[in-house]
């Protein structure tokens, strides 16, 4: 993205000891010998073929627990469905959901750094900030932006990249902290999010089975999440300056940040860079005031899922990067008409090339997993098993985070997950007398915990092509070895934190 991008940056690790490092390092040798990121998706493409066809043959069936449906795995080997899914090829990928959202991004972060402003204002802003502070900042800034939307997987990390850059450090540990903070934040945040909107909408419901009067807000676990959020903001620091960075040491000889003094018309052009943001936010701001405003739905709420505000995040996010890089590409001369303009949204987007190439085939295996029915079957067996052991108490309640957990390794959308389970566990917890928030956070443990390890997590492709940027041979074995510190670290935390408000009896929420 800026020219620190332009150069191979050929990143080696320390050697360094200990069993928490050695276990890490052979975990990473064994992915990385894996074929590439492409071939694998290629692959688990042929096996859920062939594991849909036996488990057709053998019959394999589970019992939806909402319509009483019989739930068959489905033989995607028919011809019938080998038909569907040759013709659906195209559509699944233009589909994708990450993709639009990723693209669309790119063009706004594109152009304010192929102007020069995203440079600039890091040579600014990096030399008045304490070097310490900048962990616990990009950690808050992945809580916020997965409180909106997705932009802390799409925006943050290649940002994070050129902030520790500039401080000399090596760019994939801004990555990573990045990642580990925007996936925590399924579990936490400082405000009421758009997360909790969504699965609230789904225990309500679940709890009515029993308590047709039951209704909560969004809030509901509100006072933990602001708390998790704290707790977690020090654990992944801790996690990044301990186990992380250690192994990604900044190699000096070949790059170094660029700490030059900033020229007179850098600065006018940062200054009206800034001016027109500002302009741009009251802008926008105004289309919100009123209950009857443009970016507010029909019933008068800016963050329900079908407001316009919350709809239109990305383009408003992407406008947001975009404004001030022109006004700043045009001050400083590197701009001077619309074709440089479009010129660098190409330069932008042609370096998601080899991101584009694995979201191909990633769509296709998550439409031939979600087609086949394997999912939901998994996910109500599993349930199943669980409500059936002798389990009670807090135990019961920390395998259910496990089992959540696990289930979350092949069904990423966190609502479809929860519009399964919540109709088996809110009851079951209900008869043993935990309120449908305890469960309701106790399974957001369960789904964030292993979101930055899943290989079949949306965005794990675009995390991948940034971090190739600055180091070619950085693999999908690197990026799940090296998350796997953040997933134990805070999922324990998370656990440890929730048994402590079970133990004193405390408030979850509103």
């Amino acid at each position: 993205m800026s020219k620190f991008e332009d150069e191979s940056l050929i990143l080696k690790k320390n050697n360094s000891s200990g069993i928490a490092n050695k276990i890490l390092d052979l975990f990473e040798k064994v992915g990385n010998k894996l074929p590439d990121s492409v071939t694998i998706f290629i692959m688990l493409c042929v096996l859920i073929l062939i594991v849909s066809y036996f488990c057709n043959r053998f019959n394999v069936t589970a019992i939806h627990p909402i319509t009483k449906e019989v739930i068959t795995v489905n033989d995607l080997l028919s011809k019938t469905n080998l038909k569907q899914i040759l013709v659906e090829m195209i559509n699944v990928f233009q589909t994708y959901p990450p993709l639009g959202v990723v693209l669309v991004a790119m063009i706004g972060i594109g152009v304010a750094d192929k102007s020069g402003l995203l440079e600039t204002l890091l040579n600014t802003v990096m030399v008045r900030v304490p070097k310490g502070v900048v962990y616990y900042a990009v950690v808050i800034m992945g809580l916020i932006f997965t409180g909106i939307g997705d932009a802390g997987f799409v925006v943050l990390p290649p940002l994070a990249a050129l902030i520790f850059l500039k401080l000399n450090k090596n760019p994939i540990i801004g990555i990573l902290l990045a990642y580990a903070g925007a996936a925590i934040g399924f579990c936490s945040g400082l405000f009421v999010s758009l997360n909790d909107i969504l699965i609230t909408s789904f225990t309500i419901p679940a709890a009515q089975t029993l308590d047709p009067s039951f209704m909560r807000s969004p809030a509901m676990t509100i006072f933990f999440n602001m708390l998790n959020a704290c707790l977690q903001m020090f654990i992944i620091t801790f996690v990044t300056k301990k186990f992380i960075e250690p192994r990604f040491p900044f190699d000096k000889n070949l790059t170094k940040a660029d700490n030059s003094k900033i020229g007179n018309l850098e600065k006018k052009g940062l200054k009206y860079a800034g001016y027109s943001l500002i302009i741009y936010f009251l802008f926008i701001f105004s289309l919100t005031v009123g209950k009857t405003s443009f970016l507010r739905d029909a019933s008068g709420s800016l963050v329900s899922v079908k407001s316009p505000f919350m709809g239109g995040l990305i383009i408003i996010m992407m406008l947001a990067f975009m404004i001030p890089g022109m006004v700043f590409g045009k001050i400083t001369n590197k701009i001077k008409n619309d074709k440089d303009i479009v010129k660098m949204v190409g330069q932008s987007l042609g370096e998601m090339g080899g991101y584009i190439f694995i979201v191909f085939v990633a769509a296709q295996f998550l439409n031939l997993f979600g087609k086949s029915n394997l999912g939901i079957v998994l996910a109500i067996k599993g349930a199943e098993r669980l409500s059936q052991t002798s389990l009670s108490g807090i135990p019961l309640m920390v395998m259910f985070i496990f089992l959540v957990g696990f289930i979350n390794l092949f069904i990423g959308s966190a609502s479809a997950k929860w519009a399964i389970l919540s109709p088996i566990f809110i009851p079951m917890f209900m008869l043993l007398d935990y309120d449908p928030s305890l469960t309701q956070i106790a399974y957001r443990i369960g789904d964030s915990s292993t979101n930055m390890i899943s290989p079949l997590f949306p965005y794990l492709p675009l995390i991948l092509a940034v971090c190739k940027k600055y180091d070619k041979n950085f693999g999908i074995g690197t990026l799940v070895a090296n998350m796997i510190p953040y997933a134990i670290t805070t999922l324990l935390a998370s656990i440890s934190l929730l048994v402590t408000f079970i133990m004193f009896e405390l408030s979850l929420g509103i």
